[in-house]
C-alpha cells in the first residue's frame, strides 16, 4: 500500500465483503492485494481485531443482529481462517465505524481469507459460493446429475493394472503403478510382466516387449507380447484381437503368442471362436493351437506363456526376499542414532500398543483408540497397517525432546479424502516448533511448523459465531496435488523433510520430489519439539468443548518413520524402494 488512494480502495473492497456487494472483479482485486502487500494483511487484522474487541463489548447487540433474515441465509465455509505475516503488534483504528465494525464481526467467516505465512495462500470467498461435498474429484472427471438431484462423480476406465513384475516402462511418461485404472487407449512396457484385471471379468497375464490397446471392458487388441487370458463365465464373450482377428472367448483360458513375428493362439481348457481374417467363426477346441498369419505352429507355444498360477507363486517368492531385505534395513534404521521414533509392526503384532522399534528413547510406543483395526500391511501377512476409517480412530503417542531437523516418513493406503484435512501426524496443542502433516480434500501434502503460538490471529465458524482465536504463526508448505479417486487403495510412500539450516521444506511422493519451498526469515524456528501427538487423526484433547476438528485418515497407515535429521533425497528415495512391493 502506497498512498491514501490504495488505503481507501483496500478498505472498500474490505467492506464490500462484508455487505455482499463484492463483484468477482473485486473479489479478484482483493485477492491480489492481500497476496502482495504485507501492509494489506496487517491492516485486515487490525480491523478485525477492533472487531474482536467490540464483539465482547456489544454481544447482546450481535447477537440481535445476527438474528436477522439476511444473516441467516448465509453459511459460511468450514475452516476458514485468516492469518497475519506481520510479527508487528496491531493498533486500534479509532476511525473505523461502529456499525462496519459490527457487521464485519458478524459476516467475517463470508470473508474467506487464509492468509499464510508470507501470503501466498490468499483466498476471498464470494457470496452465495458454499462448498457442499469434499469428495476430490479427479481433473477433467466428468460429473452426473443424479435422480436425486446431487452429483454422482465418474472415471474413466475399462481395467485395472492389478500388479507388475519387474516391468519396464518406456520412460516416465508410460509409468502406470500398480491398482491403476486403464483407460482406453494404449498401454506399452518394454520388458516384465504384468496382470490386468478387465471389469467383465477376464484377465490377461502379458510379458513384454508389449504393446496393446484397451477397447472396451470387453475388448482388446494386442500388438505384441505374450499372453494368457483367463475368462470365467461371466465374462464369456471377452474379444482379443490378434493379427486381423478376434479371439472370442467361450468360457476358458487360451495362450496368446505375438512376439518376434509370431502370431499365434493355443486354448489351454474350454474352446474360442476365431472370426475374421482367415476365420469364420472355427472352433478352437482344448489342447488346440493355429497360427493367425498362415505361418507355421510352433510346437513350443504354451512352454514360452506366462501362466497365472506361475506369477502368483513367483510373486509370493519374490515379495519373500524383498520383506527379508526390508527387515534388515528396518534393523539397521532402529538403531540410527539420529531415529526420533518408527512405529512399525509384523504379524504376530496382538493388542492395543503399537510398536515403537527405534533404540533411541524419545517416544513412546502408539496407543490404539478408539475403533481402529488392525489389516494386511504391504507385504500383506507378513505386515501389519492400521486402518483408522472411523472418525475417533488414532494412534497417540507422546515425543520428548527437542530438535534440529524433521523427516517424516510413511506408507499410506488412502481410501478416500472426504474431509478438509485428513491426517498423517498431528501433535496436539501445535505450540512451538511443533509439526503439523496432513493431506488436504483437494490432494495436496501440507506440512508447517509453529512458529509463534503468542500470536493472536482469528477465524470464525460462521456468521453468527464470534471470532475465535487461531493457533499462531506458522505457514503451511502445500505439495501438488498427488492423489485422485483412481488411486483409492494403492499403498504410497509420502515423506516431508523440514531443514532449517538450509531454509527449505521438501515434500516426496514414491521417492520423488513433488515440492521444494523456501522458508522465509519470518518462519523460520530452529528449536524443534513434538510432545503429545497422533498418527492418522487430531484430537485437540485441550479444548474447552466436546466438538473436535474431524481428520481421522480414511485408510491405512503402515509404518512412521521420524527423524531428527534432514534426509537428502537419495536417502528417502532408498527407503522408498525398500519399501515399495513390487
Amino acid at each position: 500500500m502506497q498512498d491514501n488512494s490504495d488505503s481507501t480502495e483496500l478498505d472498500r473492497l474490505i467492506h464490500r465483503s462484508i455487505d455482499e456487494s463484492l463483484s468477482q472483479s473485486d473479489a479478484q482485486k482483493l485477492n491480489s492485494l492481500l497476496e502482495c502487500s504485507a501492509e494489506a494483511r496487517q491492516r485486515y487484522n487490525e480491523i478485525h481485531e477492533t472487531n474482536t474487541a467490540l464483539c465482547e463489548v456489544f454481544p447482546s447487540k450481535m447477537l440481535r443482529d445476527s438474528a436477522s433474515p439476511q444473516t441467516q441465509a448465509v453459511s459460511a465455509p468450514s475452516g476458514v481462517v485468516a492469518h497475519s505475516s506481520s510479527r508487528q503488534p496491531s493498533k486500534i483504528v479509532p476511525k473505523l465505524q461502529f456499525a462496519s465494525a459490527l457487521s464485519m464481526c458478524l459476516l467475517i467467516g463470508m470473508t474467506g481469507y487464509m492468509i499464510g505465512k508470507n501470503g501466498s495462500e490468499v483466498h476471498v470467498a464470494t457470496p452465495n459460493l458454499t462448498r457442499t461435498d469434499t469428495t476430490p474429484m479427479p481433473e477433467n472427471t466428468p460429473a452426473k446429475k443424479t435422480t436425486w438431484g446431487g452429483v454422482e462423480s465418474t472415471l474413466t476406465g475399462h481395467a485395472v493394472l492389478r500388479k507388475t513384475i519387474d516391468v519396464i516402462w518406456p520412460n516416465d511418461e508410460q509409468r502406470v503403478l500398480d491398482g491403476s485404472l486403464l483407460p482406453p487407449g494404449g498401454f506399452a512396457f518394454s520388458s516384465g510382466i504384468a496382470v490386468i484385471d478387465f471389469f467383465c471379468g477376464a484377465t490377461l497375464v502379458i510379458e513384454g516387449p508389449a504393446q496393446l490397446d484397451v477397447i472396451s471392458d470387453w475388448a482388446v487388441s494386442v500388438k505384441n507380447g505374450r499372453v494368457e487370458a483367463t475368462v470365467p463365465p461371466a465374462a464369456q464373450g471377452f474379444i482379443v484381437n490378434a493379427a486381423g482377428t478376434d479371439i472370442i472367448d467361450l468360457g476358458t483360458r487360451f495362450a496368446l503368442d505375438m512376439s518376434e513375428g509370431k502370431a499365434q493362439v493355443a486354448v489351454i481348457d474350454g474352446e474360442v471362436l476365431l472370426r475374421g481374417n482367415q476365420f469364420n467363426d472355427d472352433l478352437l477346441q482344448a489342447g488346440e493351437q493355429t497360427s493367425l498369419d498362415r505361418e507355421a505352429v510352433d510346437s513350443d507355444l504354451l512352454s514360452r506363456i506366462p501362466q497365472l498360477d506361475a506369477i502368483e507363486q513367483q510373486s509370493t517368492d519374490d515379495q519373500k526376499k524383498q520383506y527379508a531385505a526390508y527387515r534388515h534395513f528396518m534393523k539397521e534404521l532402529a538403531a540410527d542414532p539420529r531415529l526420533i521414533a518408527l512405529f512399525a509392526a509384523e504379524k504376530d503384532f496382538t493388542g492395543r500398543r503399537y510398536p515403537n522399534i527405534a533404540e533411541t528413547n524419545y517416544a513412546s510406543a502408539g496407543q490404539l483408540l478408539g475403533s481402529v483395526e488392525t489389516v494386511s500391511g504391504r507385504f500383506e501377512k507378513e505386515s501389519v497397517g492400521v486402518l483408522m476409517s472411523r472418525p475417533g480412530s488414532r494412534i497417540r503417542t507422546k515425543i520428548n525432546g527437542t530438535f534440529s531437523a524433521y523427516t517424516f516418513s510413511c506408507w499410506a493406503k488412502i481410501n478416500s479424502l472426504k474431509h478438509e484435512y485428513n491426517a498423517l501426524f498431528l501433535s496436539d496443542g501445535y505450540e512451538n516448533g511443533e509439526p503439523h502433516w496432513q493431506i488436504r480434500h483437494d490432494g495436496k501434502l501440507m506440512f508447517s511448523v509453529m512458529v509463534d503460538d503468542s500470536q493472536k490471529l482469528f477465524y470464525s465458524t460462521g456468521p453468527t459465531s464470534p471470532p475465535i482465536q487461531d493457533k499462531g504463526l506458522h505457514h503451511v508448505y502445500f505439495s501438488e496435488s498427488f492423489w485422485t479417486p483412481s488411486m483409492t487403495s494403492q499403498w504410497v510412500h509420502l515423506a516431508a523433510v523440514y531443514d532449517p539450516t538450509s531454509r527449505s521444506v521438501t515434500q516426496y511422493v514414491n521417492g520423488t520430489v513433488t515440492c521444494r519451498e523456501e522458508i522465509k526469515d519470518e518462519f523460520v524456528i530452529d528449536t524443534l519439539q513434538i510432545g503429545a501427538a497422533e498418527i492418522g487423526n487430531w484430537g485437540q484433547p485441550f479444548r474447552k468443548t466436546p466438538d473436535f476438528a474431524v481428520r481421522n485418515l480414511d485408510g491405512v497407515i503402515d509404518e512412521m518413520i521420524i527423524l531428527n535429521a534432514a534426509l537428502s533425497s537419495d536417502e528417502i528415495h532408498d527407503i522408498y524402494l525398500v519399501g515399495h512391493v513390487h
